[in-house]
């Protein structure tokens, strides 16, 4: 009996600690358990686009048609690449919602940010454009284009 017991005590540790093992791997009933801090974005760094009306793409642009009803030039950008690109210009009414006084469109300088940049493969796009007026208020014909979506390529 003392012999038999013997062989049996290695036999049942043996399948005692493997037990413990496969249970203490997620087992079936808890699945994995994740523990410590989440695991920080590495910052991307690629170049940076803005789409124009037309769907051509623009690094820095100093002019541009952001819409068809805005037309942007004389900018001058400050973090560009970045999540949110800056930049000082005019913007001109092109379509002559202000009436077009003398044949001529009407503009005033403006504030623009892009913002929400989407990857598309090695490149990224600004999806989001904002205008502001240097001085306020922004004219009556601004409404509507001064805050809106710009056109990012399908992925």
């Amino acid at each position: 009996m003392r012999m038999r017991l013997r062989r049996l005590v290695p036999c049942a540790v043996l399948a005692a600690s493997l037990t413990v093992c496969l249970t203490g791997c997620g087992g079936v009933d808890g699945g994995v358990r994740v523990e410590g801090k989440a695991a920080t974005t590495i910052p991307w760094t690629g170049p940076v686009y803005m789409t124009d009306w037309y769907g051509r793409a623009w690094q820095r642009p100093t002019e541009v048609e952001a819409t068809m009803r805005v037309s942007l030039d004389k900018l001058t950008w400050r973090d560009w690449g970045s999540s949110r690109a800056r930049a000082t210009g005019t913007s001109t009414d092109v379509t002559c919602l202000s009436g077009c006084p003398d044949g001529n469109p009407r503009s005033y300088r403006v504030n623009v940010v892009l913002s929400d940049p989407v990857r598309r493969g090695d490149v990224a796009f600004y999806s989001r454009m904002t205008l502001t007026p240097v001085h306020p208020p922004a004219p009556f014909w601004v409404k509507g284009s001064d805050d809106m979506d710009l056109g990012v390529p399908d992925a």
